[in-house]
């Protein structure tokens, strides 16, 4: 008995010992990433990455200038599945190749594998912006409007990724983000290439039952992503996970929750809300050139949900509409409705969609579209007219199917609705130029819109005494044709001999910029005489053709002190045109001390531009100086 006894605890040492072989086995071996990488939190110098693994093990990033010299590293020893590590210390605008490894062992790393800091705030350039909703089911049609997406980009990189609620259905739960939503996009380049910005919406909450508490731990989305609570990208500190601000080149983003309710039940549409004080306070301190806010709920739409009949898109139109009006948004996207709807460019419309007025609400007759179609000129803002800046809406909840809507569909104040296709949206903004597109499963872009701001301008140039050309650059970026030249480019040089104006327009004439050049008859003032006579310095010069020159004035310059006037005398052309020499002469009385003076003449002409002479020098001993 007791030989079987010591037989039968061999055999239990042996298998336990096979076990531990396997588990030693699985740790060394079997280590691999499930779940990203994807990007959070960038600045101009960091950058926020985060993973998981399938099982426990260390943290580490390896990264550098190309792919194949990742020199520098950083890394967590702590064993976890959650990987989230900070590149700090990093150059602006500067592209980084990175790899994913646990001690020594390379987890990821490919030519795709790269991330750009984003560009110092305020920088002019080219950013590229993909935005859906509603896109974590898990169908054919998310595959395909992915994939449609990688096929119109090709080769351009996509700086930023925006989520507008509804990321994973039906519960916003762990291992559906795991299903639907990070096994569809990780497979590619986009995710570890792209910064995710991210909004809640209503799906997300789904785990909370009835209670949909702002920020609560039952909602995976506040643990999966990372969001700058603490205005580490710019703007004003949320203090919350549920909504933030961000800037990226000239571009303002506010992410907001319009589902999560506050301590008594407050939500974003309450005036007197945590989240609606600190968008008033986060609009207000906003300086970028463009703003683009973006949340779930549409506060219009008639597609598969109705914001006459639904309360909360009532009151958000109500309460949180007024608001972004105030601070001159640009763009709003939303989700929520499975359609695609994009409003006119609209401002003061906060009632029912019967009361909508073109004439009252729309602030311009043209589609937008801004491809040579009927009424498509670009929607323009200007600075100098606030009062014209409207807003334009997009409900894009397509990000993965189409379907359904209202007896009153189409929305009226919508240029284009689209409740077939399911799709996501392209934005590229440059300088003053924002060009959106609505590319659809098939490949095929259904619905495009432009804004420019601060175009067709008017100035008056000069062209000063000592220039022979003068630079003259249109106001947008796009096409351009120069009616002196037929020159195609956004800068040309230019060199009137008399004052002259120039014309640039786009192809389709929806923008024209005008320059008045003024060349003054000043040239023939680039020298004028000194002559000593016994009553002084005897100042004497000759126009030998006046436009538009209301006086001269006489200015001299002791040593040590500043140019001063002497005298000014009107011109006898009397601030008209004339082709006749005229003769002027002043004598300025001055001492003999043994000092040099210089004098030059000042010019003022019409539009009391300004034009000086050259500056000649005499010694007091009324000596003329070379």
């Amino acid at each position: 008995m007791l030989n079987l006894m010591i037989i039968h605890s061999k055999k239990v040492n042996l298998v336990w010992q096979l076990l531990l072989l396997v588990m030693i086995a699985h740790t060394s071996f079997s280590q691999k990433i499930t779940r990203g990488p994807y990007l959070q939190m960038s600045t101009p110098t960091s950058m926020m990455i985060r993973w998981r693994t399938d099982i426990p093990v260390a943290s580490k990033i390896s990264f550098g200038l190309t792919q194949n010299a990742l020199n520098s590293s950083k890394s967590e020893n702590l064993q976890k599945t959650e990987h989230i590590i900070t590149i700090d210390n990093l150059k602006p605008n500067t592209k980084y190749f990175y790899g994913i490894a646990s001690g020594n062992t390379v987890l990821q790393a490919s030519i795709d594998n790269f991330f750009v800091t984003n560009p110092p705030v305020g920088t002019e350039q080219k950013v590229t912006i993909w935005a859906l909703g509603d896109m974590g089911m898990g169908t054919e049609g998310q595959k395909r409007v992915y994939q449609q997406y990688l096929n119109y980009t090709e080769k351009t990189h996509t700086d930023l990724w925006l989520l507008l609620g509804d990321n994973a259905y039906a519960q916003g739960m762990d291992w559906e983000y795991q299903q639907r939503f990070f096994e569809y996009y990780q497979v590619d380049r986009l995710m570890k290439q792209t910064v995710l910005l991210p909004s809640p919406g209503n799906h997300d909450y789904s785990p909370t039952a009835n209670n949909y508490r702002i920020e609560d731990p039952l909602v995976a989305y506040f643990s999966i992503f990372s969001v700058p609570t603490r205005a580490e990208a710019g703007g004003v500190p949320s203090g919350s996970k549920a909504y933030y601000s961000y800037d990226y080149a000239n571009i303002h983003f506010v992410s907001l929750d319009s589902y999560g309710r506050e301590d008594m039940d407050k939500r974003l549409f309450s005036q007197d809300s945590e989240q609606m004080k600190w968008l008033e306070k986060d609009l207000k301190a906003n300086k970028q050139k463009w703003t683009i806010v973006f949340w779930h709920h549409p506060p219009y739409t008639m597609g598969s949900h109705n914001s006459d009949t639904e309360n909360e898109l009532r009151l958000l139109r109500e309460g949180v509409v007024p608001l972004l009006e105030k601070y001159k948004v640009d763009l709003v996207l939303n989700g929520h409705s499975h359609n695609y709807e994009r409003s006119q460019m609209i401002k003061g419309h906060h009632g029912l969609e019967a009361t909508f007025n073109q004439k009252q609400h729309g602030m311009s007759t043209s589609t937008g579209r801004y491809d040579t179609s009927k009424d498509s000129c670009p929607y323009i803002k200007n600075s100098k007219v606030p009062e014209n800046d409207g807003i334009i809406y997009v409900v894009n909840g397509v990000g993965a199917g189409n379907g359904g809507s209202q007896k009153s569909y189409p929305h009226d104040a919508m240029v284009y609705s689209n409740s077939v296709n399911p799709g996501s949206l392209y934005l590229e903004v440059e300088g003053n130029r924002l060009d959106a597109k609505f590319i659809t499963e098939d490949g095929t872009v259904k619905d495009q819109f432009t804004i420019l701001k601060d175009v067709n301008q008017k100035q008056t140039l000069k062209l000063e005494a000592n220039q022979n050309t003068i630079p003259l650059q249109a106001s947008w970026t796009g096409n351009f044709n120069w009616q002196h030249d037929n020159s195609k480019n956004q800068s040309v040089q230019v060199s009137p001999t008399v004052t002259t104006k120039y014309i640039v327009q786009d192809d389709q004439k929806c923008l024209q910029d005008e320059f008045t050049v003024k060349v003054p008859s000043v040239y023939s003032l680039k020298d004028f005489n000194l002559t000593s006579t016994k009553s002084g310095m005897s100042i004497n010069w000759l126009t030998i053709q006046e436009r538009g020159i209301v006086r001269f004035e006489i200015e001299r310059q002791r040593q040590g002190s500043d140019f001063k006037s002497v005298v000014k005398i009107n011109s006898k052309a009397k601030g008209q045109f004339s082709d006749k020499t005229l003769f002027y002469r002043y004598i300025d009385h001055i001492l003999e001390n043994e000092e040099t003076v210089n004098y030059r003449i000042k010019v003022t002409d019409n539009d009391d531009f300004i034009y000086y002479s050259n500056v000649k020098s005499v010694n007091t001993a009324l000596k003329i100086a070379d």
